[in-house]
């Protein structure tokens, strides 16, 4: 009888550690990224956005999901990326977007490629954007600031701090 009742608590006690070993891992894995996180550097990339006076921020950083429908190098070294956003996003959207293009959210890394146009030269002039590439029917993730460009009545998000690529 009395080998049974240490056989019994033995067991229990293999059966807490097992339990207990098992919550480890969960215990000390590192807490999943944060949209915050996702806009570290937003700072410093607001000091190379060229006329960033036309640039109204509605949030300064937001993540939306969505379809590269094309993109762009534009002159002033940014890359002009057309999303269609998935349904929950498209109230980001207003008649800028809807008119004139084509009901996509502009996205813009900034400082992507050479700068032709002469006075947007200095913004880029110490600084080059390190955001990955992905052809267009992409399905991505885009992190960044939510503004109204003024000079074209469209929403953005501009700058870019990350586009990623998702299933």
């Amino acid at each position: 009888m009395r080998m049974t009742v240490l056989l019994a608590r033995l067991l229990r006690g293999f059966a807490v550690l097992a339990t207990v070993l098992n919550l480890l891992p969960a215990a000390f894995a590192a807490p999943p990224p944060t949209q915050s996180s996702h806009c570290r550097g937003i700072k410093f990339l607001w000091q190379h956005v060229y006329n960033p006076q036309r640039l109204e921020v509605q949030k300064q950083c937001v993540t939306v999901t969505g379809v590269i429908v094309t993109k762009l190098s534009e002159p002033d070294g940014d890359l002009h990326i057309r999303v269609k956003l998935d349904s929950q996003f498209e109230s980001m959207l207003n008649d800028g977007n809807r008119s004139n293009q084509r009901g996509d959210l502009v996205v813009e890394p900034i400082c992507d490629h050479n700068v032709t146009q002469v006075d947007a030269a200095a913004a880029c002039a110490s600084f080059h954007s390190t955001i990955p590439h992905y052809p267009a029917g992409t399905r991505v993730v885009v992190t960044g600031s939510y503004v109204l460009d003024h000079e074209h009545g469209w929403m953005e998000i501009h700058p870019v701090t990350r586009i990623t690529q998702t299933p």
